[in-house]
Protein backbone atom coordinates (compact mmCIF):
# COMPACT_ATOMS: atom_id res chain seq x y z
CA UNK A 1 0.00 0.00 0.00
CA UNK A 2 2.79 2.45 0.85
CA UNK A 3 4.75 3.64 -2.60
CA UNK A 4 7.65 1.57 -1.50
CA UNK A 5 5.89 -1.09 -0.26
CA UNK A 6 2.70 -2.99 -1.24
CA UNK A 7 0.55 -0.72 -3.61
CA UNK A 8 -2.95 -1.67 -5.05
CA UNK A 9 -4.70 -3.32 -8.59
CA UNK A 10 -7.94 -3.61 -9.83
CA UNK A 11 -10.48 -5.98 -10.35
CA UNK A 12 -11.68 -7.99 -13.94
CA UNK A 13 -10.26 -7.61 -17.33
CA UNK A 14 -10.27 -4.12 -19.58
CA UNK A 15 -13.58 -2.29 -20.34
CA UNK A 16 -13.32 -1.65 -24.18
CA UNK A 17 -14.46 2.22 -24.94
CA UNK A 18 -18.22 2.43 -26.85
CA UNK A 19 -18.91 4.24 -30.38
CA UNK A 20 -20.34 7.77 -30.60
CA UNK A 21 -19.93 10.19 -27.72
CA UNK A 22 -17.52 7.84 -25.85
CA UNK A 23 -14.94 7.96 -28.72
CA UNK A 24 -12.91 11.18 -27.36
CA UNK A 25 -10.02 12.12 -29.22
CA UNK A 26 -6.37 12.87 -27.03
CA UNK A 27 -6.61 15.65 -25.21
CA UNK A 28 -3.83 18.45 -25.11
CA UNK A 29 -3.53 20.18 -21.87
CA UNK A 30 -1.51 23.64 -21.43
CA UNK A 31 0.55 24.64 -18.29
CA UNK A 32 -3.04 25.49 -16.21
CA UNK A 33 -4.86 22.53 -18.12
CA UNK A 34 -6.54 24.69 -20.64
CA UNK A 35 -9.01 23.70 -23.36
CA UNK A 36 -8.96 20.51 -25.70
CA UNK A 37 -7.99 20.32 -29.06
CA UNK A 38 -7.10 16.86 -31.54
CA UNK A 39 -3.47 16.70 -31.52
CA UNK A 40 -1.54 14.25 -33.58
CA UNK A 41 -0.51 10.91 -32.03
CA UNK A 42 1.87 8.21 -32.69
CA UNK A 43 1.91 6.46 -36.13
CA UNK A 44 0.49 2.87 -36.28
CA UNK A 45 0.74 -0.26 -36.66
CA UNK A 46 -1.18 -3.51 -36.66
CA UNK A 47 -0.36 -4.39 -32.94
CA UNK A 48 -3.48 -4.87 -31.25
CA UNK A 49 -2.26 -6.06 -28.05
CA UNK A 50 -2.68 -9.26 -26.31
CA UNK A 51 -5.47 -11.80 -26.21
CA UNK A 52 -8.55 -10.00 -24.02
CA UNK A 53 -12.56 -10.16 -23.76
CA UNK A 54 -14.23 -7.65 -25.23
CA UNK A 55 -18.66 -7.93 -24.82
CA UNK A 56 -18.35 -10.92 -23.63
CA UNK A 57 -15.87 -12.54 -26.38
CA UNK A 58 -12.45 -13.86 -26.37
CA UNK A 59 -10.33 -12.42 -28.62
CA UNK A 60 -6.77 -13.54 -29.34
CA UNK A 61 -3.54 -11.34 -30.93
CA UNK A 62 -4.12 -12.08 -33.86
CA UNK A 63 -7.58 -11.39 -34.06
CA UNK A 64 -7.13 -7.97 -32.52
CA UNK A 65 -3.85 -7.25 -34.10
CA UNK A 66 -5.96 -7.60 -37.48
CA UNK A 67 -9.16 -5.68 -35.78
CA UNK A 68 -6.56 -2.69 -35.42
CA UNK A 69 -5.13 -2.74 -38.37
CA UNK A 70 -8.97 -2.52 -40.26
CA UNK A 71 -9.60 0.70 -37.57
CA UNK A 72 -6.63 2.55 -38.10
CA UNK A 73 -6.77 2.16 -41.98
CA UNK A 74 -10.24 3.30 -41.51
CA UNK A 75 -9.53 6.56 -39.93
CA UNK A 76 -6.12 7.54 -42.23
CA UNK A 77 -8.91 7.07 -44.90
CA UNK A 78 -10.62 9.70 -42.58
CA UNK A 79 -13.79 8.10 -42.96
CA UNK A 80 -16.12 7.90 -39.78
CA UNK A 81 -16.12 5.59 -37.13
CA UNK A 82 -19.07 4.17 -38.78
CA UNK A 83 -17.25 2.68 -41.20
CA UNK A 84 -14.97 0.82 -38.97
CA UNK A 85 -18.31 -0.83 -37.08
CA UNK A 86 -19.31 -2.27 -40.47
CA UNK A 87 -15.66 -3.33 -41.49
CA UNK A 88 -15.22 -4.79 -38.33
CA UNK A 89 -18.29 -6.34 -38.67
CA UNK A 90 -17.88 -7.65 -41.70
CA UNK A 91 -14.38 -9.40 -40.94
CA UNK A 92 -15.70 -10.82 -37.86
CA UNK A 93 -18.55 -12.26 -39.38
CA UNK A 94 -16.69 -13.41 -42.74
CA UNK A 95 -13.48 -14.83 -40.66
CA UNK A 96 -13.65 -14.09 -36.80
CA UNK A 97 -10.89 -11.87 -37.24
CA UNK A 98 -8.70 -14.50 -38.53
CA UNK A 99 -6.36 -14.11 -41.47
CA UNK A 100 -7.09 -17.26 -43.52
CA UNK A 101 -6.63 -18.64 -46.99
CA UNK A 102 -8.18 -21.78 -46.46
CA UNK A 103 -10.87 -22.01 -49.14
CA UNK A 104 -14.59 -22.72 -47.38
CA UNK A 105 -16.60 -21.18 -50.11
CA UNK A 106 -15.62 -21.05 -53.45
CA UNK A 107 -12.34 -19.20 -53.53
CA UNK A 108 -13.14 -16.45 -50.53
CA UNK A 109 -9.89 -15.89 -48.78
CA UNK A 110 -8.38 -13.28 -46.25
CA UNK A 111 -10.58 -11.84 -43.28
CA UNK A 112 -13.71 -10.54 -45.70
CA UNK A 113 -13.49 -13.62 -47.75
CA UNK A 114 -13.14 -12.17 -50.71
CA UNK A 115 -13.32 -13.86 -53.73
CA UNK A 116 -9.77 -13.86 -55.22
CA UNK A 117 -11.27 -14.21 -58.93
CA UNK A 118 -12.65 -10.77 -58.12
CA UNK A 119 -9.67 -8.90 -55.29
CA UNK A 120 -6.96 -10.70 -56.48
CA UNK A 121 -4.81 -12.94 -54.36
CA UNK A 122 -2.62 -9.99 -53.22
CA UNK A 123 -5.27 -7.50 -52.06
CA UNK A 124 -7.59 -10.90 -50.17
CA UNK A 125 -5.15 -12.03 -48.37
CA UNK A 126 -3.20 -8.87 -47.19
CA UNK A 127 -5.66 -7.07 -43.85
CA UNK A 128 -4.30 -3.57 -45.40
CA UNK A 129 -5.45 -3.93 -49.08
CA UNK A 130 -8.49 -6.29 -48.10
CA UNK A 131 -9.58 -3.44 -45.56
CA UNK A 132 -8.85 -0.79 -48.39
CA UNK A 133 -10.63 -2.70 -50.85
CA UNK A 134 -13.77 -3.19 -49.21
CA UNK A 135 -14.16 0.52 -47.66
CA UNK A 136 -13.78 1.19 -51.43
CA UNK A 137 -16.97 -0.85 -51.92
CA UNK A 138 -18.60 0.26 -48.83
CA UNK A 139 -18.42 4.11 -49.45
CA UNK A 140 -20.40 3.86 -53.11
CA UNK A 141 -23.23 2.16 -51.11
CA UNK A 142 -25.98 5.02 -51.17
CA UNK A 143 -26.82 6.22 -47.77
CA UNK A 144 -24.62 3.55 -46.15
CA UNK A 145 -23.89 6.18 -43.27
CA UNK A 146 -27.74 6.23 -42.26
CA UNK A 147 -28.31 2.54 -43.29
CA UNK A 148 -27.92 -0.34 -40.67
CA UNK A 149 -24.53 -1.78 -40.27
CA UNK A 150 -25.84 -5.27 -41.77
CA UNK A 151 -27.32 -4.12 -44.66
CA UNK A 152 -24.15 -1.72 -45.56
CA UNK A 153 -22.47 -5.27 -45.19
CA UNK A 154 -24.52 -7.28 -47.63
CA UNK A 155 -24.64 -4.62 -49.82
CA UNK A 156 -20.46 -4.63 -50.10
CA UNK A 157 -20.83 -8.84 -49.84
CA UNK A 158 -23.52 -10.18 -51.53
CA UNK A 159 -23.75 -13.13 -48.81
CA UNK A 160 -25.74 -15.76 -49.05
CA UNK A 161 -26.16 -15.41 -45.52
CA UNK A 162 -27.53 -12.18 -45.21
CA UNK A 163 -28.43 -12.30 -41.36
CA UNK A 164 -25.42 -13.10 -39.74
CA UNK A 165 -24.05 -9.62 -39.92
CA UNK A 166 -26.29 -7.60 -37.62
CA UNK A 167 -25.89 -9.88 -34.66
CA UNK A 168 -21.94 -9.02 -34.29
CA UNK A 169 -22.41 -5.31 -34.36
CA UNK A 170 -22.50 -5.03 -30.97
CA UNK A 171 -19.09 -6.42 -30.33
CA UNK A 172 -17.70 -4.56 -33.62
CA UNK A 173 -18.74 -1.35 -32.18
CA UNK A 174 -16.83 -2.01 -28.95
CA UNK A 175 -13.57 -3.09 -30.73
CA UNK A 176 -13.66 0.05 -32.82
CA UNK A 177 -14.47 2.15 -29.94
CA UNK A 178 -11.15 0.61 -27.94
CA UNK A 179 -9.06 1.30 -30.91
CA UNK A 180 -10.29 4.63 -32.66
CA UNK A 181 -9.26 7.02 -30.09
CA UNK A 182 -5.45 6.63 -30.91
CA UNK A 183 -6.15 5.96 -34.83
CA UNK A 184 -8.16 9.10 -35.74
CA UNK A 185 -5.97 11.31 -33.21
CA UNK A 186 -3.01 9.77 -35.49
CA UNK A 187 -4.01 11.14 -38.52
CA UNK A 188 -2.73 10.18 -41.88
CA UNK A 189 0.86 7.95 -40.96
CA UNK A 190 3.23 5.56 -43.07
CA UNK A 191 1.40 2.49 -44.26
CA UNK A 192 0.08 0.72 -41.49
CA UNK A 193 1.50 -3.17 -41.36
CA UNK A 194 -0.62 -5.84 -42.11
CA UNK A 195 0.46 -8.23 -38.95
CA UNK A 196 0.97 -7.57 -35.63
CA UNK A 197 3.92 -5.35 -34.63
CA UNK A 198 5.45 -4.31 -31.44
CA UNK A 199 5.03 -0.68 -30.37
CA UNK A 200 1.80 -0.07 -31.89
CA UNK A 201 -0.93 2.34 -31.08
CA UNK A 202 1.03 3.65 -27.81
CA UNK A 203 3.81 5.83 -26.72
CA UNK A 204 6.11 4.49 -29.29
CA UNK A 205 10.03 5.48 -28.43
CA UNK A 206 10.58 7.51 -25.54
CA UNK A 207 13.31 10.01 -23.98
CA UNK A 208 13.85 11.78 -20.56
CA UNK A 209 16.10 11.59 -18.00
CA UNK A 210 16.57 8.58 -15.45
CA UNK A 211 17.78 7.28 -12.17
CA UNK A 212 15.56 9.45 -10.01
CA UNK A 213 12.30 7.45 -9.21
CA UNK A 214 11.00 10.27 -6.95
CA UNK A 215 11.50 13.35 -9.73
CA UNK A 216 8.63 15.09 -10.42
CA UNK A 217 6.55 18.35 -10.47
CA UNK A 218 3.02 19.07 -9.70
CA UNK A 219 2.26 21.40 -12.25
CA UNK A 220 1.20 20.09 -15.93
CA UNK A 221 3.66 20.88 -18.35
CA UNK A 222 2.73 22.87 -21.63
CA UNK A 223 1.65 20.68 -24.69
CA UNK A 224 0.40 17.68 -22.30
CA UNK A 225 -1.73 15.47 -24.47
CA UNK A 226 -3.77 13.01 -22.41
CA UNK A 227 -4.09 9.73 -24.09
CA UNK A 228 -5.87 6.53 -23.66
CA UNK A 229 -9.84 4.91 -24.21
CA UNK A 230 -12.43 7.07 -22.56
CA UNK A 231 -12.48 5.27 -19.59
CA UNK A 232 -8.73 5.90 -19.17
CA UNK A 233 -8.24 9.54 -19.69
CA UNK A 234 -11.29 9.72 -17.00
CA UNK A 235 -8.84 7.84 -14.47
CA UNK A 236 -6.28 10.64 -15.80
CA UNK A 237 -7.87 13.50 -15.53
CA UNK A 238 -8.63 12.78 -12.02
CA UNK A 239 -5.47 12.17 -10.66
CA UNK A 240 -3.73 15.34 -12.14
CA UNK A 241 -6.52 16.88 -10.29
CA UNK A 242 -5.06 15.17 -7.27
CA UNK A 243 -1.51 17.04 -7.70
CA UNK A 244 0.30 18.21 -5.50
CA UNK A 245 -2.00 16.60 -2.45
CA UNK A 246 0.12 15.05 0.23
CA UNK A 247 1.60 10.92 0.57
CA UNK A 248 -0.08 9.58 3.28
CA UNK A 249 0.73 5.60 4.14
CA UNK A 250 -2.47 3.94 3.31
CA UNK A 251 -4.64 7.12 2.23
CA UNK A 252 -6.96 6.97 -0.76
CA UNK A 253 -8.13 10.54 -1.09
CA UNK A 254 -9.14 12.89 -0.94
CA UNK A 255 -7.08 14.97 0.94
CA UNK A 256 -4.03 12.49 0.60
CA UNK A 257 -3.32 9.24 -0.68
CA UNK A 258 -0.74 6.98 -0.72
CA UNK A 259 0.44 5.35 -4.42
CA UNK A 260 -2.12 2.49 -4.84
CA UNK A 261 -4.68 4.63 -3.06
CA UNK A 262 -4.04 7.04 -5.90
CA UNK A 263 -4.67 4.44 -8.70
CA UNK A 264 -7.32 3.03 -6.49
CA UNK A 265 -9.30 6.19 -6.28
CA UNK A 266 -8.43 7.51 -9.87
CA UNK A 267 -10.12 4.11 -11.67
CA UNK A 268 -13.32 4.46 -9.45
CA UNK A 269 -14.33 7.49 -10.81
CA UNK A 270 -13.77 5.61 -14.31
CA UNK A 271 -15.95 2.73 -12.94
CA UNK A 272 -13.02 0.19 -12.27
CA UNK A 273 -12.65 -1.00 -8.96
CA UNK A 274 -9.24 -1.92 -7.38
CA UNK A 275 -7.96 -3.37 -4.73
CA UNK A 276 -5.10 -1.31 -2.59
CA UNK A 277 -1.86 -3.09 -2.92
CA UNK A 278 0.10 -2.77 -5.65
CA UNK A 279 1.13 -6.31 -6.23
CA UNK A 280 -2.71 -6.87 -6.59
CA UNK A 281 -2.68 -4.57 -9.91
CA UNK A 282 0.17 -6.46 -10.79
CA UNK A 283 -2.09 -9.33 -12.10
CA UNK A 284 -4.81 -7.45 -13.72
CA UNK A 285 -5.73 -6.18 -16.92
CA UNK A 286 -3.73 -7.26 -19.71
CA UNK A 287 -0.01 -7.21 -19.85
CA UNK A 288 1.94 -4.46 -21.99
CA UNK A 289 6.11 -3.95 -22.53
CA UNK A 290 7.75 -3.31 -19.81
CA UNK A 291 9.77 -0.12 -22.07
CA UNK A 292 6.01 1.35 -22.39
CA UNK A 293 6.60 1.50 -25.96
CA UNK A 294 2.26 0.77 -26.09
CA UNK A 295 1.70 2.73 -22.88
CA UNK A 296 -1.27 5.01 -22.91
CA UNK A 297 -2.93 7.35 -20.79
CA UNK A 298 -4.27 5.10 -17.37
CA UNK A 299 -2.35 2.16 -17.84
CA UNK A 300 -0.51 1.01 -14.88
CA UNK A 301 3.12 0.52 -14.18
CA UNK A 302 4.96 -1.49 -11.43
CA UNK A 303 8.24 -1.71 -9.61
CA UNK A 304 9.98 -3.47 -7.06
CA UNK A 305 10.35 -0.20 -4.40
CA UNK A 306 12.29 -0.76 -1.46
CA UNK A 307 10.08 -3.36 0.02
CA UNK A 308 8.32 -5.10 -2.91
CA UNK A 309 9.79 -7.71 -5.65
CA UNK A 310 9.78 -8.55 -8.96
CA UNK A 311 7.30 -11.18 -8.65
CA UNK A 312 5.49 -8.64 -5.90
CA UNK A 313 6.19 -5.33 -6.63
CA UNK A 314 5.83 -2.41 -3.84
CA UNK A 315 4.97 0.37 -6.26
CA UNK A 316 2.77 1.64 -8.54
CA UNK A 317 2.06 4.67 -11.15
CA UNK A 318 -0.57 5.58 -13.63
CA UNK A 319 0.84 6.43 -16.97
CA UNK A 320 -0.85 10.42 -17.97
CA UNK A 321 -0.08 11.30 -21.36
CA UNK A 322 3.01 13.10 -23.19
CA UNK A 323 4.84 16.02 -24.24
CA UNK A 324 6.75 16.11 -27.66
CA UNK A 325 9.64 18.32 -27.44
CA UNK A 326 12.57 18.99 -29.56
CA UNK A 327 14.73 16.39 -28.82
CA UNK A 328 11.52 13.37 -28.54
CA UNK A 329 8.66 12.56 -27.44
CA UNK A 330 8.36 12.21 -23.18
CA UNK A 331 6.17 10.04 -21.38
CA UNK A 332 4.76 11.03 -18.25
CA UNK A 333 3.72 8.86 -15.38
CA UNK A 334 1.40 10.55 -12.14
CA UNK A 335 2.57 9.09 -8.61
CA UNK A 336 2.13 9.43 -5.13
CA UNK A 337 5.97 8.83 -4.12
CA UNK A 338 6.43 8.94 -0.41
CA UNK A 339 6.31 10.10 2.30
CA UNK A 340 7.19 13.96 2.32
CA UNK A 341 7.25 13.80 -1.41
CA UNK A 342 3.10 15.07 -2.72
CA UNK A 343 1.05 13.62 -5.68
CA UNK A 344 2.90 14.56 -9.11
CA UNK A 345 4.33 14.12 -12.59
CA UNK A 346 6.93 12.24 -13.14
CA UNK A 347 8.89 11.20 -16.55
CA UNK A 348 8.67 7.63 -17.10
CA UNK A 349 11.82 7.64 -18.48
CA UNK A 350 13.16 7.99 -14.32
CA UNK A 351 11.99 4.38 -13.75
CA UNK A 352 14.20 3.25 -17.02
CA UNK A 353 15.67 -0.33 -15.71
CA UNK A 354 12.80 -1.14 -12.68
CA UNK A 355 10.04 -1.37 -14.36
CA UNK A 356 8.41 -5.30 -13.90
CA UNK A 357 5.13 -4.82 -15.19
CA UNK A 358 2.67 -2.78 -17.59
CA UNK A 359 -1.01 -3.02 -17.16
CA UNK A 360 -3.65 -1.92 -19.53
CA UNK A 361 -7.09 -1.66 -17.29
CA UNK A 362 -9.41 -0.15 -19.08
Amino acid sequence: MTSRAAAAGSVGLPIAAGVGAMLMPFLVLGAAGGAATPQPGPVLCGGGGTAQTIAGTRLDAEQLGNAHTIVTVTANRHLPVYAAVVAVTTAYTESSLHNTTTHTDHDSEGLYQQRISVYTKPVADNPVKATNAFLDRLTQVPNWQTTPVGVDAQQVQHSHHRERYQPNVALAERIAGQYWPTAAAAGPSAPVASTICPGGGGAGKIVGPTGNNVAGTTTIPPGFVITGTPKGQTAVRFALQQLGKPYVFAAAGPDAYDCSGLTLAAWATAGIALPHLAAAQAALGTPEPTDLSQAVGGDLVLIPGSDGTPQAPGHVGMIAGHTDEPDGRHLWLVQAPETGVPVELTQATQWRGQIVGVRHVG
